[in-house]
């Protein structure tokens, strides 16, 4: 029998406040756009360890949240409609971190059990 993978979950808010052709209003600076610049690559690299490191073991979808957008699963909408801030992260839909993105550490911390309970399946 096929062990089921883990599913993490990423809505993220946008990081150009939905600005058209560029960085958008909040980013008034070099030094501010040096900073959404890094913040952005440090989470692609999280998520690339994980991918990597964990390949047979998850899955993981990732998104920017849209306003516009009424698609996103109910225990996303909720959460939305709650003016709740993103990031929301989500393992096999139940909520492990929401404002603030998880480093590598703490999500290996949450995979490990959660793996090790998958693969015994």
């Amino acid at each position: 029998m096929e062990k089921s993978k883990v599913r993490i979950e990423i809505y993220e808010g946008d990081p150009f406040s939905s600005a058209c052709c560029g960085p958008g209003p909040r980013l008034t600076s070099t030094a501010a756009v040096e900073k959404l610049r890094r913040m952005l690559t440090e989470r692609n690299e999280i998520l690339r360890r994980l991918q990597e490191e964990y390949r047979d073991a998850i899955t993981v979808k990732r998104e920017t949240i849209s306003q516009k957008r009424w698609d996103y699963p109910e225990y996303v909408r909720r959460l939305m409609f709650d003016g709740k801030p993103p990031p929301y992260i989500f393992v096999n839909e139940s909520l492990i971190f929401m404002g603030r993105f998880p480093s590598y550490e703490e999500f290996v911390v949450l995979l490990k059990t959660r793996v090790s309970t998958n693969s015994k399946g």
